[in-house]
């Protein structure tokens, strides 16, 4: 991890905190996964753009608010796929 990353990582951790957002928004420890953006999440998950709004809006997928757009983790999806299965909604 170079100087830049580890900088731009502190200072997310510290928008999260300042922005009140939830301690899971954040990657496991000892993971490197890049949060995803709102395209490569509806690419993953094969979805349209007013499927994605929807399913925003209802709860269903949680973003990360950040300046420049939305992002996801990818643990975060599969954690949301599992609770969908667990629900009998898939």
């Amino acid at each position: 991890m170079t100087k830049i990353d580890t900088l731009l990582d502190l200072l997310y951790k510290i928008y999260l905190i300042l922005s009140n957002q939830q301690p899971s928004t954040l990657p496991p420890a000892g993971t490197d996964q890049e949060p995803m953006t709102r395209q490569e999440v509806k690419d993953y998950l094969g979805i349209s753009e007013s499927t994605y709004k929807r399913k925003v809006k209802d709860g269903t997928l949680r973003p990360i608010k950040m300046p420049g757009g939305d992002r996801f983790y990818k643990h975060h999806l599969i954690e949301a796929l599992g609770e969908s299965k667990r629900k009998g909604r898939i």
